[in-house]
């Protein structure tokens, strides 16, 4: 009897939604549904293609769903050295560029997060100047190539972007938040400022860290400009410049051009549908990042909002 008394009284706080409301509700649902599939299309279509034969690409203006799928370009582009070597290379600027620009950024941030700090205001200023005008590319190329004599060198790729601006604004925005009294009682005892860093700051700001390494991940996962400045060997690639300059230029690396004349089983010629390669080749280039992401998306909502409170 209980329990029916407290549905009942459940139902009646319950508030009556009027027609208008239920009718905005129903085309709030609608249009973002038609918003999320006109987003989600481009990128099914693309997979679509990839998993194509040659055959059926050529009879069929438009793919939704391929009759027979096929992995037949995804076999092409990782039956030679260079995707597992491009993967490799780029995993390396990913991951250690990420971690050092990371570490760089949030001790940076930690230190002008003072305002008592000798300097404070010079370098805020330095830094802020930074973020709107920089060098020019021709005095930046000098410097990687000339001055530290990083040509052909993956450091040319990693260290010139360890220090971001904007991610410093996060990371210390976030930092001005942290109580004050977890520093005080921590020098009390004896803790020094990077005791206090490690063991009490980074373990508070996992958010905030996470939010910047994403930021970080995804610009180097991407990055292909760079690479075709500085690197001359196409073994050092990274995945994105090969990539590009498949799609964008149609040149296709010497390694995948030995495998023109492939065949199967009973020695019948393999044609491979070019789109669907290219189309594999972007697939595979998405696909790291779309399975890390969810694993931190919890850190980066809360890291983008708490980092955007105070200035």
């Amino acid at each position: 009897m209980a329990d029916k008394g407290n549905k009942t009284v459940k139902r009646k706080r319950r508030v009556r939604r009027s027609p208008g409301e239920r009718l905005f509700d129903a085309l709030n649902v609608t249009f973002f549904i038609i918003v999320a599939v006109i987003m989600i299309f481009p990128f099914w279509n693309v997979i679509s293609i990839s998993l194509t034969s040659n055959a059926e690409f050529m009879s069929k203006p438009f793919i939704l769903f391929p009759e027979h799928p096929t992995l037949e370009a995804y076999k092409y582009i990782f039956s030679t050295p260079l995707f597992p070597r491009a993967y490799g290379i780029t995993f390396i600027i990913t991951l250690s560029g990420t971690f050092l620009s990371t570490l760089v950024t949030s001790m940076l941030a930690y230190g002008l997060s003072k305002k008592t700090i000798r300097g404070y205001k010079f370098f805020m200023i330095y830094l802020l100047i930074t973020m709107f005008f920089s060098g020019g590319l021709v005095p930046t190329y000098y410097n990687i190539t000339q001055t530290l004599n990083l040509s052909n060198n993956l450091l040319a790729l990693i260290l010139p972007g360890t220090v971001s601006v904007f991610n410093f604004i996060v990371i210390r925005s976030f930092f001005l938040q942290l109580p004050v009294s977890l520093e005080e009682s921590a020098r009390i005892d004896g803790a020094n400022d990077f005791v206090i860093l490690f063991k009490i700051i980074y373990p508070l700001s996992i958010p905030a860290l996470a939010t910047i390494a994403m930021f970080v991940a995804v610009g180097l996962w991407n990055s292909w400009f760079s690479a075709q400045l500085y690197m001359r060997d196409e073994k050092l690639y990274p995945l994105q410049l090969i990539i590009r300059n498949y799609i964008v230029r149609s040149s296709k690396p010497a390694d995948m051009q030995s495998l023109e004349g492939l065949r199967d089983a009973s020695g019948k010629r393999i044609y491979l549908n070019e789109t669907g390669l290219k189309m594999a080749c972007a697939v595979a280039s998405t696909v790291p990042m779309l399975f890390i992401y969810p694993f931190i998306q919890k850190y980066f909502e809360k890291g983008v909002t708490l980092g955007a409170v105070k200035g």
